[in-house]
């Protein structure tokens, strides 16, 4: 079977593993989403303010951040494979401990836990993926496995509001963080690298491989955060992640306490229309990455497809501006689906972007590098948007979101532009930067 007829083949087993990256990420966000559908509640019960709720989802945040700072390694070092199974273990039984809680602090805590846990989920499907996927199908790939968070994002509203009122809030984090010991049966059987996965059909393992850059001369096996910073992409990165990861963490946190808090919206209307603008999320992501994709097949440089498409997401994010300030609950909503669709286009051409950009060998590490930068950024954003809510509202919050992806841009194209001038003369410049 020739290489063109297996990249179209119908049902390729590089797929399957798409697919289990995808339902991945959708339990990391379920996980993540059930404390945000369950705020109002459990402020209510706990009896804590929206200023304490920002310290317990900044707490969260802390977390991530600091799991950045050592996953990324530890994913390079053990593989995708063990290190999936021992971080969605975790953080499955942090998630189940939130049903523990007896007041905020508590709940800071098994936040904290989750958050350390959850770091370690994109290094993974971003590694993964660039193991499986080639080329001209990794900006779809890799959309389809971040808006796996989306699925999750869409469920969680429904399901979780659904779980509390049959049988308590302690009970809806209990059911939902035990879906990911069911998940892990399934990785256990289907997952392991291309090289070492037996039910890989010999033809399509060649063409895997093929489609694989060789390793890059001068870049030894490990690699230190030191020596990541000094790739010339690498602050383009991190300042573009600091700014623009926000905007998924705030509407992950926020958008159901806002749709109670300014729209009035009970929490069963939550459950019933909260999930609307994750759907298109949903849609935004894959219909970026395949864009993209499509370009490059077209002839496009794939670093430049990248850009473009993020581009004209960038310029979509002003809709949040408009957002806010429609008397309409359900042209917000509309609106605000649009904002996250542009995000999700936005994030899955920027993960793409980074993964042909640095060294597969060190993929991981990069990706968990510039995921640092996103977590400052949402933690910053989210105290600051905590007191802003608390004391005006939520008016200036959406009109910051707006325009934060211009400059986050230009942060990228200076930042691989700088790469691709330096590459000839810098081990470390390596990859597909353009």
């Amino acid at each position: 079977m020739t290489h063109r007829s297996l990249a179209r083949s119908r049902f390729p087993y590089r797929w399957r593993i798409v697919a289990l990256l995808f339902f991945l990420s959708a339990i990391n966000y379920l996980d993540r989403q059930t404390l945000s559908v369950l705020a109002k509640t459990v402020r209510e019960v706990l009896g804590f303010t929206p200023v304490e709720y920002s310290y317990i989802v900044t707490g969260f945040l802390v977390a991530y951040a600091t799991g950045y700072l050592f996953c990324g390694r530890v994913v390079d070092r053990i593989g995708v494979r063990l290190a999936v199974i021992i971080a969605l273990s975790a953080w499955s039984l942090a998630a189940m401990g939130h049903a523990l809680a007896t007041g905020w602090m508590a709940l800071l805590a098994w936040r904290f836990a989750l958050g350390l846990g959850e770091s370690f989920n994109a290094p993974c499907g971003v590694k993964a993926l660039a193991e499986w996927a080639p080329k001209r199908e990794r900006g779809l790939s890799i959309a389809l496995f971040s808006n796996g968070n989306m699925l999750g994002a869409v469920i969680a509203p429904p399901l979780v509001a659904a779980l509390a009122g049959l049988y308590g809030w302690q009970w809806a984090f209990v059911i939902t963080g035990s879906l990911g010991f069911v998940y892990l049966i399934f990785w256990s059987v289907y997952y392991e690298a291309p090289e070492r996965q037996p039910r890989l059909p010999a033809a399509e393992r060649e063409y895997i491989l093929a489609e694989r850059s060789a390793p890059e001369a001068g870049v030894g096996t490990q690699i230190s955060f030191r020596q990541a910073l000094r790739h010339p992409a690498m602050l383009g990165f991190f300042v573009a992640r600091f700014l623009t990861d926000s905007i998924s963490f705030f509407f992950s946190f926020w958008l159901p306490e806002y749709l109670q808090t300014a729209r009035g919206f009970s929490l069963a209307m939550v459950g019933v229309f909260a999930w609307m603008p994750f759907l298109a999320s949903d849609i935004g992501g894959p219909g970026g990455g395949a864009l993209s994709d499509w370009l490059v097949r077209r002839g496009w440089n794939p670093s430049a497809a990248r850009r473009r498409v993020m581009l004209v997401a960038a310029c979509l994010m002003p809709c949040s501006v408009v957002a806010v300030q429609v008397p309409s609950a359900y042209l917000a909503l509309a609106l605000i689906g649009i904002v996250l669709a542009a995000q999700s286009c936005w994030m899955a051409n920027q993960l793409t972007l980074l993964s042909e950009t640095f060294p597969r060998e060190h993929v991981a590490t990069y990706l968990s590098l510039s995921s640092v930068g996103g977590a400052i950024g949402g933690i910053l954003s989210t105290l600051a948007a905590g007191r802003i809510i608390h004391s005006v509202g939520y008016g200036p919050v959406f009109v910051a979101l707006g325009f934060l992806h211009f400059l986050a841009y230009a942060a990228i194209v200076l930042g691989t532009r700088r790469a691709r001038r330096d590459r000839p003369s810098n081990p470390q410049v390596s990859g597909a930067t353009p």
